[in-house]
């Protein structure tokens, strides 16, 4: 018999069957909360400094109590330990929500609710990271503050990625308002352009930590990640595209709107040896 999933609510460890939140918490009633998706290899977490610094930067900014004293290392260890997730890939996911707390607004609460959960995850095979994926352009524009922060409001993303799959494609580019790139459904970006590796510098976009740790990495070889605005037929004529996420790490493009782009091997592989030198950092 498999055994039941185990997952970590707020201080207690619980099968996955009888963690319970509340109808009146405000991640399920507004969206009211932010979540961290992480990646972890044999029971190593990658970037989970990154991670929490951004969780607990769109905390602060939205007056969300952010717990403190949390054994992180030693929780998610004991949840790999319960969940037999020390041997291969696995995702974590780390949501916060601002709990039960009536009134309008952003209400003060002394009770977030926090879970932390992991599952087996299965990465692209080597065959998708040599010949890409096909992405096309989500055609309905955004722009939002909310989109700078991982929060739980992510219906328009679930909507792009799925106007993507109808379109026999697997990533859907977002745009902004007044038409320049933002990023993709569910991930960064990072394109080749005239000799220079740039990321899209938009209003309404999630900082990538996987495009920041990529960044960290270059700058140690003496090379850049330039943010930059970037228009839609910039983008078309990259000489490289890749999405960029922290599950599957950074993935080549093959397709924009049907249209072919260059697929650079060459490019790709430093990029990944790149990123790998920075997981191994976190060992």
């Amino acid at each position: 018999m498999q055994k039941q999933a185990v997952v970590w609510l707020n201080d207690d460890l619980l099968p996955l069957s009888q963690a319970r939140v509340s109808v009146d918490d405000r991640g399920f009633l507004y969206g009211d909360g932010f979540f961290e998706t992480l990646r972890a290899e044999d029971g190593r977490v990658f970037f989970l400094a990154e991670h929490l610094k951004r969780l607990r930067a769109s905390a602060q900014a939205f007056r969300l109590s952010f717990p403190a004293g949390i054994p992180w290392e030693k929780r998610l260890q004991e949840l790999f330990a319960a969940n037999g997730l020390f041997t291969g890939s696995a995702a974590v996911k780390i949501l916060l929500t601002r709990g039960e707390a009536p009134g309008l607004g952003l209400p003060a609460t002394l009770s977030p609710t926090l879970v932390i959960y992991a599952r087996p995850y299965l990465p692209p095979g080597p065959e998708e990271y040599a010949t890409g994926w096909p992405v096309v352009v989500f055609p309905e524009r955004r722009t939002t503050f909310i989109g700078r922060h991982k929060s739980l409001n992510y219906l328009f993303y679930l909507a792009a990625r799925q106007y993507a799959l109808d379109q026999g494609a697997r990533e859907a580019l977002i745009l902004e308002a007044d038409g320049s790139v933002s990023e993709g459904a569910a991930t960064s970006l990072v394109l080749l352009l005239d000799g220079r590796l740039v990321s899209p510098a938009a209003a309404s976009a999630l900082p990538g930590v996987t495009v920041a740790v990529l960044a960290r990495s270059l700058k140690r070889r003496g090379k850049s990640l330039e943010q930059t605005p970037l228009s839609l037929s910039q983008v078309e004529q990259a000489d490289g595209l890749w999405l960029a996420n922290s599950l599957m790490g950074l993935m080549p493009v093959s397709s924009l709107e049907g249209r072919p782009l260059p697929l650079s091997q060459e490019t790709s592989r430093f990029l990944m040896d790149c990123l790998a030198a920075e997981a191994i950092k976190t060992g």
